[in-house]
């Protein structure tokens, strides 16, 4: 399916404030929050009205009052914790890694879907089954307020993994993995960006790196952190072709990025380490890959506002 591009700005009207989020949550709270701030200022017409009339009824709120995307954005996870351990697969796209750590080999694997995306009975099936399945419950009007719902929260939550590059990938060594990224332990003792320049230590996983540390060692702000995507990031990105704007070219283009993150890891690095055999990141590795964590995160909120748009279009 090719997404509508979104045509309609408006102005947000409340900035959750965010908490330090779980080393185990996709972006963590603070980045799903920014992909879904992102992605409100750009919701069509149709898209804002039915978005604003589905929160208000789960929250039991009458107008004027108003309820931020960002406020839900990290809900599945909740979910997910809370004995729902049948959506744990939707979260991610187990995409084999082709690469080794320390090969500049530009080697990737494309998307399998009878490889990457089995149903499991217990686990449930992988992000690019569980996404459509969700849009598909969003845009029907026949379905309760209740159930629109929890469907627009999966949906917003579920780009958002998509566009963080360890959710599509996990590096294999014989019949072990390394569940994309969690159980390599690394170690970092980095220096946060000019004018600032105080040292920005942790112990931690490849996942949550990914996760939160690229964002953390340079802001504090999180409202700062949309700002800069809208001014700096954003407004510098070449147009997309129509044909381009899908999950399919969005989970290539998130794979990829993935493979770049695992080539520039030291040569020899195995799928798992612990403390304290723990994997030095060194400076120059924040440095290359705090831009791409940035920019992954404004274009998670594009294609947010490109599927909400389109599957809540009147006229589609």
């Amino acid at each position: 399916m090719t997404w509508k591009a979104a045509a309609v700005s408006w102005t947000a009207t409340i900035w959750v404030s965010l908490a330090t989020c779980g080393q185990a949550l996709a972006w963590g709270q603070e980045g799903h929050a920014v992909i879904a701030e992102i992605a409100q200022h750009r919701l069509s017409k149709d898209a804002y009205e039915v978005i604003e009339q589905l929160l208000r009824s789960h929250l039991k709120l009458e107008p004027p009052a108003t309820v931020s995307l960002a406020s839900v954005a990290s809900w599945a996870d909740d979910y997910r914790a809370e004995n729902h351990k049948e959506t744990s697969n939707w979260h991610f796209v187990d995409i084999p890694l082709a690469s080794r750590p320390g090969d500049a080999t530009a080697a990737t694997t494309a998307y399998d879907p009878a490889r990457d995306c089995k149903d499991d009975a217990t686990f449930g099936t992988c992000l690019m089954k569980a996404l459509p399945a969700q849009e598909k419950i969003l845009a029907d009007p026949k379905k309760s307020d209740e159930e629109r719902w929890m469907a627009l929260a999966f949906v917003i939550h579920l780009v958002g993994d998509l566009s963080q590059p360890l959710h599509c990938v996990e590096r294999l060594d014989g019949s072990q993995g390394d569940q994309g990224g969690n159980t390599l332990t690394v170690t970092f003792n980095v220096s946060r960006p000019k004018p600032d320049g105080s040292t920005y230590r942790d112990l931690t996983t490849f996942h949550a790196v990914w996760d939160s540390s690229l964002i953390l060692f340079k802001y504090y702000d999180w409202g700062k952190v949309a700002l800069d995507l809208e001014t700096d990031v954003i407004a510098n990105l070449a147009p997309m072709p129509a044909a381009d704007q899908t999950p399919q070219k969005w989970l290539a283009a998130c794979h990829e990025a993935a493979e770049d993150a695992y080539r520039a890891l030291p040569k020899g690095t195995s799928i798992k380490a612990d403390n304290p055999h723990a994997v030095i990141l060194d400076q120059a590795y924040f440095d290359k890959f705090s831009p791409l964590a940035v920019k992954q995160l404004a274009l998670g909120g594009l294609h947010l506002a490109a599927v909400l748009n389109e599957t809540l279009a009147v006229d589609k």
